[in-house]
Order: C-alpha cells, then structure tokens, then sequence
C-alpha cells in the first residue's frame, strides 16, 4: 500500500462526503421512524431487564449517538445548521448520552 492509495482512501471521510453519504442513508429520517424507535427501545429494555447491563448501556451509547446524528442530520449542516440549532442538537445530545452511557456502566452497578 503507497502513500498514494492512503491518500486517496482518506478523500472518503472528508466532510462533504460523510454527509452526502449520510443524506444517501436517509439518517435524517431516523429521528421518526417508529419501527427504529421502536426497536431500540425493545432491545434496550430486554437486555437491561435480563441482566446485561453492560450491553444495554452499549446499544443506549450507540442507538444514542445514531438519534443524535439523525436530528442533526435533520436540522442541516453548515451555517443553515448553526442558525437552526444543529449544532446544539450534537452537543446538547452527546453530552446525554455520554453521561448515560456511564451512569448505566459504571455508576449503578450492582
């Protein structure tokens, strides 16, 4: 593998690219969609009700982090997304789900 062909792998995570992607995916449509919300909190509450507290505060930091992408995906990037509150949907939302993510697994251990 050449410095070349590094190089040219890393164009794919330039910004406009991720988010072209991201739109591609429909990620905005996250955020609405019952069967995703739905289905997360399924997962979340059976594996937090059968003991696997490890691996629901996982699927909280990830279904999290994919909600909060979602809404911020939804709001718009750039300065359109500034001026609507995007900016504050990640922030404000991965502060959140971070803090759950380690009330579930460190703090209420049992």
């Amino acid at each position: 593998m050449t410095w070349a062909d590094v190089k040219e792998f890393m164009t794919n995570f330039r910004t406009d690219n991720l988010m072209q992607q991201l739109e591609t995916w429909n990620v905005g449509e996250l955020s609405q969609n019952p069967w995703f919300l739905g289905g997360f909190a399924a997962v979340v509450l059976i594996t937090y009700f059968l003991g696997m507290r490890a691996i629901s505060a996982f699927i909280v930091g990830i279904g999290g982090f994919a909600l909060a992408l979602s809404w911020t995906v939804a709001k718009g990037t750039g300065t359109e997304g500034i001026a609507s509150g995007g900016i504050w949907v990640i922030v404000g939302g991965g502060t959140v789900i971070v803090g759950l993510f380690i009330y579930l697994l460190f703090i209420k251990s049992e």
